[in-house]
């Protein structure tokens, strides 16, 4: 058997199209080809699975934006009170008032229910000393929750022109399905940011 097998290898016996010889190589390419795209599909497939572990132990980051528009009476500013609520700050630059409020879910559909106000022309003291001019932007800020108060995520930072300092404010706020009074922003600190200016 193995004779007439070598004889007609030798002679060049003839396959249908090829040669014993050529189609036994050919078997053996296939082969490796086959096996070949079955690695690709395994290494493929393991990608994607621990692709798609990490990404769901992965922490993930809330996108946050502050919107902020103005004129020359006044500002609006935005600032996230939770992860899934942000609280509008208005604040008159006439008189230095610095009032907001918070979107929650309630009984009746979303309305306003946290409140808040903070006198900016006080606490910088620019009422007769000049013409105060503000600047109001709000930051992430980790304000640790003590005595029973709940802190927002953010703070709002306030600078003044004529007094030169910077104020840094918690937003105190509670969850509810109900209009609360309205509650002080907390002042956190303050620096100054250049020489008070001398106006005459």
């Amino acid at each position: 058997m193995a004779d007439t097998f070598q004889r007609a290898v030798t002679a060049g016996a003839k396959l249908p199209g090829k040669t014993l010889i050529d189609r036994i190589e050919h078997s053996g390419e296939t082969d490796m080809s086959a096996h070949r795209a079955n690695l690709k599909w395994v290494w493929l497939m393991t990608g994607l699975v621990a692709g798609i572990g990490i990404a769901s132990i992965w922490p993930h980051e809330p996108l946050a934006a502050a919107t902020a528009d103005r004129n020359e009476k006044f500002g609006l500013i935005t600032a996230a009170v939770t992860v899934d609520a942000e609280a509008v700050f208005v604040i008159d630059y006439l008189t230095g008032r610095l009032t907001g409020a918070m979107l929650n879910r309630t009984r009746q559909g979303t309305s306003f229910v946290n409140f808040f106000y903070r006198n900016l022309a006080e606490d910088f003291k620019v009422g007769a000393s000049g013409e105060p001019y503000y600047a109001v932007s709000s930051g992430v800020a980790a304000i640790p929750n003590s005595g029973g108060n709940q802190w927002g995520v953010s703070a709002l930072y306030v600078a003044e022109l004529t007094s030169g300092k910077v104020a840094a404010y918690a937003i105190p706020y509670r969850i509810t399905q109900k209009p609360l009074p309205p509650e002080p922003l907390v002042p956190i600190d303050a620096f100054p940011f250049r020489e008070a200016t001398v106006t005459q």
